[in-house]
């Protein structure tokens, strides 16, 4: 299940760390200094991986933020082989060193999920995700898969189930490539080679009609 629950580190990397604390009390115990500090390091190490910071999520609800941490790889327009529609596609890569917890991109309900893309010929392994917005947006999160994050993927929001703004859903162990498609008309506000924030970082926004036409009456 989802949650806006933040532990600072991440829940996935608590077995891990419990096993590596207790070598270090018990190298503390019957080993020497050198190998206590050693595996001190790893520790600390390990803990730099499983961070898990708490994300300030922006306040306007059209935002779109980015659901992983990473860079911008690039921004292109697709034919949307998951629900069939002419999208926008923003390609972020999270790297081995970027925070791992996956947050959704927008307000909504999850209404579909597939682990392979709909007719797919190639023998590439995805994991992908369909969130409708209360105003009828359709964003799908595609998050491309090999033979370790295949294994050590972790979703936790369900089809049917709500999910909030930038609310952390799973966690992608060691990063990998994530794309994301937005409406063809929304505003992307990234570029290339940037690098971005999960949750907090804003990848762009929807674009409504009624949102226009206040703008402009207002003007």
């Amino acid at each position: 299940m989802a949650s806006n629950s933040y532990p600072v580190i991440a829940r996935e990397g608590w077995p891990l760390l419990a096993i590596l604390l207790v070598i270090l009390i018990l190298s503390g115990q019957f080993l020497g200094v050198l190998a206590t500090s050693v595996v001190f390091l790893i520790l600390l190490f390990f803990i730099f991986i499983f961070r898990d910071p708490n994300r300030e999520i922006p306040s306007s609800p059209l935002s779109i933020v980015s659901p992983v941490s990473g860079r911008i790889l690039g921004i292109s327009q697709v034919d949307d082989p998951w629900i069939d529609r002419y999208a926008r596609m923003i390609s972020i890569k999270s790297s081995f060193f970027d925070v791992y917890s996956i947050r959704s991109p927008a307000e909504g309900k999850i209404v579909n999920q597939w682990t392979r893309r709909p007719e797919e010929n190639d023998n590439k392994r995805r994991f992908a995700y369909r969130l409708r917005t209360d105003e009828d947006d359709e964003i799908v999160v595609v998050i491309n898969l090999n033979f370790i994050t295949a294994f050590f993927l972790r979703f936790y929001a369900h089809s049917g189930e709500r999910i909030g703004h930038g609310q952390r859903c799973g966690f992608l162990f060691f990063g990998g490539r994530v794309d994301v498609l937005i409406p063809d008309n929304s505003k992307v506000n990234v570029a290339a080679g940037e690098t971005i924030c999960s949750g907090s970082g804003v990848l762009g926004q929807l674009v409504h009609r009624e949102s226009t036409s206040t703008e402009t009456a207002a003007t």
